[in-house]
């Protein structure tokens, strides 16, 4: 699983890529609920565009993989708003933006290159592990911005997109940790959360 967390923090296969899946961090993040459906769309996007490609590898181009990987990984990103929308239209409408970078993230930490010599049993278990520690991470932040910023916690569902389990924000006026809620905020904390990663991934190194 280690190896999984390099790999999804220090990815040097296409760095743009990956700076959108840290604008994915930050702003599903900002609310509980906001990271409970990115999380989801990141298990839905990851196992069946990881199946898909498994399934059509001896039929996709050699050239413009990548490419059609992409359209493949869209589409089903667009099948989870359809289907986001029978449940709540209004989170359909905050998250479309945050879920249709899903597609982008897949191509920027999964290597298509593994699913060639793989069983379907071990594509499906590693991308659900993949999926899952991403979704960690961003459930992970939501958990502490939320909270520390909004004095609030929400799930999703109910007619306004997201349900408050408790809010607290209207019994004072002054939110001391308010700016973990903003991006600001939110890039300091993912610079925190980087260097005590890194930290803790040198020091067995340190005391051998």
């Amino acid at each position: 699983m280690t190896g999984t967390f390099v790999s999804l923090f220090f990815n040097k296969r296409n760095p743009l890529i990956s700076l959108l899946c840290i604008t994915l961090i930050i702003f599903a993040s900002s609310r509980l609920s906001f990271a409970l459906t990115a999380s989801a769309a990141l298990v839905w996007v990851y196992v069946l565009t990881a199946l898909a490609v498994f399934a059509t590898s001896p039929i996709l181009p050699r050239e413009g993989k990548t490419l059609v990987v992409g359209f493949m990984a869209s589409f089903i990103a667009s099948l989870f708003l359809f289907a986001l929308w029978f449940i709540s239209p209004l989170l359909v409408l905050e998250m479309r933006y945050l879920v249709m970078l899903t597609p982008l993230c897949f191509l920027g930490t999964f290597s298509l290159e593994k699913l060639q010599s793989a069983r379907i049993v071990s594509v499906a278990r590693g991308t659900v592990l993949e999926a899952c520690v991403f979704s960690g991470v961003i459930t992970g932040f939501s958990l502490i911005r939320e909270p520390l910023g909004f004095m609030s916690l929400t799930v999703p569902g109910g007619a306004q997109g997201m349900i408050e389990l408790f809010n607290t924000s209207d019994t004072t006026g002054f939110l001391p940790l308010g700016i973990v809620s903003t991006a600001g905020g939110a890039l300091l904390l993912l610079g925190y959360a980087v260097a005590l990663f890194v930290a803790a991934l040198k020091r067995p190194k340190e005391t051998l």
